[in-house]
């Protein structure tokens, strides 16, 4: 495929949570498919930026909404290694060079090891809006470290393998707020290509328990919600998408005719469910996956 092959659309758009306290919290994401979604943590002396984009466009412009808060960046947070939240990291990491750049030990090996080149696959797709590269962070969280961003104590809380081979997630407990990432979506399609399903099901299972008090979850992608709904919503998807690879597909090679009766039946009981990344087959790419790793059981 060429440079050309999929193309973004370019209108952001933003939205505040203000929970109790001090602190605020602005969404900042894009209409449509392939959107993913930025948070700015404002508190009254800072700010912490989580997740940064897929491309130097949109990350452009998550870097003026900040600017415009007049609040130094104390922090940048990347929940996963995948290109949609770390693409843009290195024009907002230039934007804010005083800024700790945190993530995982998984994510920080993954881009150390697979940045550059997970970046040119992106650029065969999208052009020059991908950065050439992505920075390695400066700074490793541990499971269960506790940090103080934007004047709230946060527990860092390490999942996976779910949508990714792990995911870094904040919760802060006395306010009732999770920084979920790509742990739950809200009525989106997702990303299955990575073939964790069940083990994403198992943490989804174990996160219900230990979220049943999280009143506004911040997902990767859709709109914030309760922590319980967006689980039992992203459980419903994978567990009726995992039965319908299995009931059309089984354990054969998938055929083009297969592929194409699980999206319409997928699009028939998720209408209007944007995808969250660029590939206009993702449907049938989630099958295929799917199908693979249902084979491998």
């Amino acid at each position: 495929m060429g440079a050309a092959a999929f193309s973004l659309p370019l209108p952001v758009r933003a939205k505040a949570y203000q929970p109790s306290g001090p602190l605020s919290i602005v969404k900042f994401d894009r209409p449509g498919d392939a959107s993913v979604n930025s948070y700015i943590l404002v508190g009254p002396r800072s700010q912490v930026i989580l997740d940064c984009q897929r491309t130097a466009v949109e990350a452009q412009q998550l870097v003026a909404m900040a600017r415009g808060l007049n609040l130094p960046v104390e922090a940048i947070v990347l929940s996963h290694e995948h290109p949609d939240h770390v693409g843009g990291a290195q024009v907002v990491r230039d934007a804010f060079p005083d800024a700790a750049l945190l993530a995982s030990e998984t994510t920080h090996d993954a881009i150390r090891r697979d940045g550059a080149a997970m970046m040119a696959e992106m650029k065969r797709f999208l052009g020059p809006v991908m950065p050439d590269a992505v920075p390695i962070p400066t700074r490793v969280l541990r499971p269960g470290e506790r940090l103080r961003l934007a004047d709230v104590e946060w527990r860092v809380d390490q999942l996976g393998p779910c949508e990714a081979v792990g995911m870094t997630m904040l919760h802060a407990e006395a306010q009732g707020i999770l920084f979920a990432a790509d742990l739950v979506g809200n009525r989106v399609t997702p990303w299955l290509v990575d073939g964790h399903t069940t083990a994403w099901l198992a943490e989804l299972a174990t996160a219900r328990q230990r979220y049943v008090g999280v009143g506004l979850a911040l997902p990767g992608h859709g709109s914030a919600a309760p922590m319980v709904a967006l689980i039992d919503e992203q459980r419903a998807y994978l567990e009726s998408f995992r039965t319908e690879v299995m009931a059309t597909i089984g354990t054969a090679q998938p055929t083009p005719e297969a592929l194409s009766a699980i999206r319409s039946k997928t699009e028939a009981r998720y209408p209007g469910y944007p995808k969250v990344a660029p590939p206009p087959d993702l449907v049938e790419r989630n099958a295929r996956a799917v199908a693979a790793e249902l084979a491998r059981r």
